[in-house]
């Protein structure tokens, strides 16, 4: 059964968190509504905490650079 993109995201956090030494003992997605699926994380430890804070906003400052990229050739 191939994963879905919520799947693939939780996984892709998961291996991000373990290079930085920091292990997330439980996050899944939820596909309760397939269209709109939600991350979900068990208890977070205050260490990992702030190193969740650090690695979403590196996301975030990622996926605003890609779209800025993206506007710029269309």
């Amino acid at each position: 059964m191939n994963a879905t993109p919520a799947e693939r995201v939780a996984v892709i956090l998961r291996d991000e968190f373990a290079a930085h030494g920091v292990r997330l003992p439980d996050i899944r997605a939820d596909l309760g509504d397939p269209h709109q699926p939600q991350l979900e994380l068990g208890t977070v430890p205050l260490g990992t905490g702030f190193a969740l804070l650090r690695v979403l906003t590196d996301y975030q400052r990622l996926l605003k650079a890609e779209r800025a990229r993206s506007e710029r050739r269309g």
